[in-house]
């Protein structure tokens, strides 16, 4: 009685819950309202992401254009350019395809994910701690990087703004240099923690993915080991659960695989032009910060390609697990394991937009790739 109390209230989606909250806050995450009160989150949603997002975009775009005659600044200019563009695609899938998303959740807090083994209950638990921890120390990693941001330009010499933008005023007059200056520092603290926490919750879906993988490897070897007699219905429950981890992982690339792609393809662009940035700069303030971005790049690959690795790796040691070691007893349980086995020799992964594999191979060629183009982009600099 006393563990099932406990089980009520472990959900596998509760180390999700900070991320979710943070993205609520933020405009892009829609809580379970009433009617009225949905219309007016909607509203504020809108307000919020247009203030804070679009029109910082678009200050950024027209900052660009002034000066593309200028390589540093140009390149100066489009580092968090980039970033924010990669955003907005997070934010539309997540808006467009949040029900789809709800129902994912949904899937691993139901039945089909749920146990009331304490062993497995335990590995579930474990891993929502680990996840819990991980997405603590990433939001923690994210605020002092943005702080970082927003306090370097009052230490330059030169008058400037947290964000290299175009507006249509003067905003290096007063007041308008303090609102101004404000704005951009709310708009990049924000954006940057609702983007950790739009990352985390992909990041966290597929290691809860990685943890069912956990328990169906534990369940197979344990198949036959009880004095129950009941390998077959044990056999079959397994067999239910790999399909339904795969009918989840599947669903996870299907959602979010073509944002993951586009995630690559500018996490490497960004980290070519940080590394540029980073041999161009003198001071130490901003070098600090420089490199406190270049880091949250990094743990931004990892945080969906370390997820991916898990997924391939415990994918296929359930072929191990699942292979029957004992061929004398129940005929009907043996060939039932046996075809699992073989069908999970096929890893179970993600594909970013079916182009890349989700996967530590991944995230260390998107950085072999922007080395790569940074040292192109140093040479070209030498020569001119």
């Amino acid at each position: 009685m006393a563990f099932q109390k406990r089980h009520k209230i472990l959900r596998a989606s509760m180390c999700l819950d900070r991320s979710i909250a943070i993205l609520k806050c933020a405009g892009v995450w829609m809580p379970d309202l009433d009617r009225p009160w949905n219309l007016c989150y909607t509203i504020f949603a809108c307000l919020l992401q247009f203030f804070l997002f679009f029109c910082i975009v678009l200050a950024e775009v027209s900052y660009v254009f002034t000066v593309m005659d200028d390589t540093n600044r140009t390149i100066e200019a489009t580092v968090l350019l980039f970033t924010h563009i990669i955003q907005g695609v997070k934010v539309l899938t997540i808006v467009l395809r949040q029900g789809r998303i709800k129902r994912l959740i949904k899937f691993i807090d139901g039945p089909d994910f749920t146990t009331l083994d304490p062993q497995k209950h335990d590995v579930i638990e474990k891993t929502i701690n680990i996840a819990t921890i991980i997405e603590q120390a990433i939001l923690g990693a994210v605020i002092p990087a943005a702080m970082f941001w927003c306090i370097v330009p009052a230490f330059q010499s030169d008058t400037s703004l947290p964000l290299k933008t175009v507006f249509p005023f003067d905003w290096k007059i007063n007041p308008m240099f303090a609102i101004t200056y404000v704005y951009t520092s709310i708009s990049v603290t924000v954006l940057a923690v609702s983007d950790a926490a739009e990352n985390f919750v992909v990041s966290g879906l597929m290691i809860m993915g990685s943890a069912q993988l956990d328990v169906l490897s534990f369940a197979l070897q344990n198949i036959g080991r009880n004095e129950n007699n009941a390998d077959y219905e044990e056999t079959i429950t397994c067999i239910k659960h790999h399909q339904n981890i795969i009918k989840y992982v599947n669903e996870l690339a299907e959602i979010f695989g073509t944002t993951i792609l586009c995630q690559f393809i500018t996490s490497s662009i960004v980290v070519c032009m940080t590394l540029f940035k980073i041999t161009l700069t003198t001071e130490a303030v901003e070098m600090v910060t420089i490199i406190f971005y270049l880091l949250c790049i990094f743990v931004e690959l990892l945080m969906y390609c370390y997820p991916g690795d898990l997924l391939i790796n415990k994918s296929l040691l359930i072929s191990e697990a699942a292979f029957p070691n004992n061929w004398s007893g129940d005929i009907r349980s043996r060939q039932a394991l046996l075809l699992t086995a073989l069908r999970a020799q096929k890893a179970l992964l993600v594909n970013a937009g079916g182009v890349l594999t989700v996967s530590l191979p991944t995230a260390a060629a998107v950085v072999r790739s922007a080395y790569s183009y940074y040292t192109v982009l140093r040479q070209k600099m030498n020569d001119n």
